[in-house]
């Protein structure tokens, strides 16, 4: 496990090392539109000064909140569902283990359980990550705090990882996950958007620093077809390799969603996963996007069947 900070510290000295121009400490405020065709961006730099860096093609990658892609009209279907996490770090002896825990006995104050799960996650610096992820599709989502879930799940690790509940350090960040490709467009005469901007975030997991990843590698294929020889035509490429990619997994994704925002299809989901390995290991390969398209074992199975299902009833 890495803090984020390290991660993109890492990725962008790889852009570096590889020719980019990186801009450290800059904001981008807003595009440059000239004639509907984004040429650019305006840019704050650490002593306010505003410039104007111009380019062909930009991709749009500022996250969740995304000001910059909402200015160029992204919009999220609010239907879908969407996560609110929460997280900050702990010092931890346990900082050096070798594994991630997962717990997936959220409640709300009347004990029901809740579509979400709590997790720590050693760093190997001193501390541990330790956060809480929850669903949209809760049955009283606007009333449950995350805050508090938060503080109910350090109390309940405390001692099994060695922390003091009141000794975080650095700041707890809360917000808000798109998923899904719940954001659109992600693709217009000459933008992409990529990663938590465009809303791929995992429905099952909310986890987002994979997708971001793999959409940010699919922009750059197809801005390099596009400077290379196709022109800006290649662009619209791109929406359907991200289609290609998620969208099956993510509407099978929303549909699980919604089912455990039931509390007794979670009780139920959650009881079986725990008595049965079978259950438990064939739920986590799904949700984890760890499928293997050439076997015939019961995650695959379940998921053909699940695909059978939603492409005989689409809006199931």
């Amino acid at each position: 496990m890495l803090r984020r900070r390290d991660l993109d510290l890492a990725v962008l000295e790889h852009a570096a090392a590889r020719g980019a121009t990186v801009h450290y400490g800059h904001e981008a405020i807003e595009p440059v539109v000239e004639r509907g065709f984004v040429r650019g961006a305006l840019v704050r730099g650490p002593g306010g000064a505003v410039l104007s860096l111009a380019a062909r093609y930009v991709i749009v990658a500022d996250g969740a909140n995304s000001p910059f892609g909402r200015t160029l009209g992204t919009f999220r279907t609010r239907r879908w569902p969407f996560a609110a996490a929460i997280r900050s770090y702990w010092p931890s002896t346990r900082t050096g283990d070798d594994h991630l825990e997962i717990g997936i006995d959220l409640t709300d104050r009347s004990g029901q359980p809740l579509p979400g799960y709590g997790w720590v996650a050693p760093v190997g610096d001193g501390t541990v990550n330790i956060g809480v992820g929850l669903l949209s599709t809760a049955r009283d989502f606007k009333g449950t705090n995350v805050a508090h879930l938060l503080d109910a799940h350090v109390a309940a690790l405390a001692d099994r990882w060695q922390i003091d509940p009141a000794a975080a350090t650095g700041v707890v960040r809360v917000g808000r996950v798109p998923m899904g490709g719940s954001v659109q467009p992600t693709a217009g005469p000459s933008f992409l958007v990529v990663g938590d901007a465009a809303g791929v975030a995992s429905p099952f997991t909310g986890a987002g620093i994979d997708t971001a990843l793999e959409t940010g590698r699919m922009a750059a294929d197809v801005v390099h077809q596009a400077l290379s020889e196709a022109g800006p035509t290649a662009l619209q490429r791109y929406p359907r390799l991200v289609a290609e990619t998620y969208a099956e997994q993510y509407k099978l994704a929303r549909l699980w969603g919604r089912l455990l925002g039931r509390p007794s299809a979670m009780r139920q989901v959650t009881g079986a996963a725990v008595r049965s390995r079978l259950v438990g290991d064939t739920l986590l390969r799904i949700m984890s996007g760890a499928l293997r398209r050439d076997e015939f074992g019961a995650p695959e199975t379940v998921a053909r069947l699940a695909s059978t299902v939603l492409q005989v009833a689409p809006d199931a």
